[in-house]
Formats: structure tokens, C-alpha cells, sequence
């Protein structure tokens, strides 16, 4: 029998991409999970369904606990129809009464005087990384990745402090796209919080954003992972990602743990991964933005300096 369910919200980037006057292919399932699946549309670019409540620009959220690796399989196509999606025979997306996720916040445009109190907040959450299950992360000294994530800490990250070191960090970069296992890996998800995050506040300490070119990506990466990281460094983010850094942003101790902290559950180490990123990556705007060297201290506190 047939299956239709109704999506509750629609980030603006998968509207376009699926929200079509006729009937059309727009796209084609490429992963599926209980709780998601992933779509590649005709224009290369990349759709999220799910039937959790986080939000995102490439974002479909459905109002439904059904298990969705049940009625959906790798490799179907995708029709629009108006407003509904149409996967195989008997699966659709109702997205008719879906409402519009809000457009990307505004980034930060200045950051507040208590910007250089966070490395209390930094080391806090370094802990409970230290005494929390970090098996198959970055930070999994016996894992897959963890030795190049290190290398590219000592080799990339802390080098970027200086100015006119962006050439020096992209090499370094491009070595850990692709580290570890799991469908995202590891170094594709620290690469992809420390981007996020340094990219977010590149501006206001008189920095470049860090753009790595996707061809790059994907050919060191699976094509959905090299397309995440490539909406995180250009700022496609989800709602966590974005509580994060405008918590960052006020220099707000207690939110900015809560805010890091949320974001661990997420996958089985992918949370973890970002939240390394993101955490290397608050510790170097501090640096210099007030002229500390701190970030040596942070990477000793999450395991990852060699």
C-alpha cells in the first residue's frame, strides 16, 4: 500500500531544489537510514529528509516516526509533483502544509568583550570529551584518524594564528579529508566544525574565509560527505551549529558548553568530530583576536597534539 507522509518544515535550499510546477525528476536516493535518507538532486546538490527536528537549510523535517530505511531504497529517483515528492511506487513527501525553515541568521559582526573569558568555557568541554566515549572519533587515539587529525593540528591549525598562512593550512587540510571510518569520517567532520566556526568569524579578526575547492573534496571523500563539508564551510548550517557560534559570538560561557555539548550525540562519533573542529577553532579566534597562544594548551586538553 502506498505511503505518504507530510513534512512539518522545508529548509529554503531544498524548497528550491524540489518544489517544482510539473512533473519532473529531481533527484536520486543515495543513503538510506532509519531516521533519514539523503537525496542527490539533478543539480548536485544535496537533500536531507529525516524525522528529527533539526533544522537546516538543505533540510526536509517530516512529522512522522516511521522507520524510513523501510520505505525508502538507494537508488530510486525522485519526483516532484507540485508539492509532493514521489520516491519508487509507493512512497511520497506531502509538503504542502510544510512550513519554511527560517533563512540563515545573520553571522556574528562583532565579537563581545567576553569573547577572551571563553577558555574556561573551551577546557570545560575538553574535559568531558576526555571522560565521555570518544571510541571511533578523532579523538580515538587508537582510530583511524586521529594521527593525521594531530599532524594537521600541529601543521595547519596552530600555524594559522600567524597571518598569510591560509595556503599552508589548505595543504594540510586536504590530507585528513577522507581519515577514518564511518559514512562521514572522521577528518571530513573536524575539518567540516573547524571551518564552520573559523569561517563564521573570519571577518571580524581581519581574516579570509577558508574556501577548499570541491573537486578537492570529493576526490579524496565520499560525494555526500564532501558536499556537507562544503555547506559547512561555506556556512549552510544546521541549528546547533548556529546556536554555537552566536553563543561564541556573546561570549557566553554556560551557553557555549551547552551549546558544544548538544552536539556530541550526534551520529555515532560525528558530533564528537565536529565539536573537536569547532572547539580548535574557537581557541584560535580568541588567540587572535587578543593576541593569546592558547590553542596549544586546548589541542594538549582534547588528546590531539603530537
Amino acid at each position: 500500500m502506498p505511503v505518504t507522509l507530510r513534512a512539518n518544515c522545508i529548509g529554503s535550499l531544498a524548497a528550491q531544489a524540489l518544489i517544482r510546477g510539473d512533473s519532473r525528476i529531481v533527484g536520486l536516493v543515495l543513503n538510506t537510514f532509519a531516521n533519514s535518507f539523503y537525496l542527490r538532486t539533478v543539480n548536485d546538490e544535496l537533500v536531507f529528509v529525516t524525522n528529527r527536528s533539526l533544522r537546516s537549510p538543505i533540510t526536509v523535517n517530516l512529522d512522522s516516526t516511521s522507520s524510513l530505511d523501510d520505505l525508502v531504497k538507494p537508488m530510486i529517483s525522485a519526483q516532484g509533483r507540485g508539492k509532493e515528492i514521489h520516491i519508487g511506487s509507493d512512497f511520497s513527501v506531502d509538503l504542502a502544509t510544510a512550513s519554511s525553515c527560517q533563512d540563515q541568521p545573520i553571522l556574528p559582526r562583532e565579537l563581545s568583550p567576553d569573547f577572551r573569558k571563553l577558555g574556561k568555557a573551551l577546557r570545560i568541554v575538553s574535559f568531558l570529551l576526555g571522560i565521555i566515549d570518544t571510541s571511533q572519533s578523532v579523538l580515538d587515539q587508537r582510530g583511524l584518524a586521529y594521527e593525521g587529525v594531530s599532524q594537521f593540528v600541529d601543521e595547519g591549525v596552530l600555524p594559522l594564528r600567524g597571518p598569510n598562512m591560509e595556503r599552508r593550512f589548505q595543504e594540510a587540510s586536504l590530507k585528513v579529508v577522507g581519515l577514518g571510518s564511518g559514512f562521514t569520517p572522521s577528518g571530513d567532520d573536524t575539518l567540516g566544525g573547524f571551518l564552520a566556526t573559523y569561517n563564521s568569524f573570519a571577518q571580524i579578526i581581519g581574516r579570509s574565509q577558508i574556501i577548499l575547492h570541491f573537486a578537492s573534496l570529493e576526490a579524496k571523500t565520499s560525494w555526500v560527505s564532501a558536499k556537507l563539508l562544503d555547506y559547512m564551510q561555506r556556512l549552510i548550517l544546521d541549528d546547533q551549529m548556529y546556536r554555537m557560534i552566536d553563543s561564541a559570538a556573546t561570549g557566553n560561557e554556560d551557553a557555549v558548553v551547552l551549546a558544544l555539548e548538544a552536539l556530541f550525540p550526534r551520529g555515532h562519533a560525528s558530533g564528537i568530530d565536529i565539536s573537536a573542529g569547532a572547539i580548535l577553532a574557537l581557541s584560535l579566534i580568541r588567540d587572535i583576536a587578543f593576541g593569546k597562544v592558547d590553542t596549544e594548551a586546548i589541542a594538549v586538553a582534547l588528546g590531539l597534539s603530537l
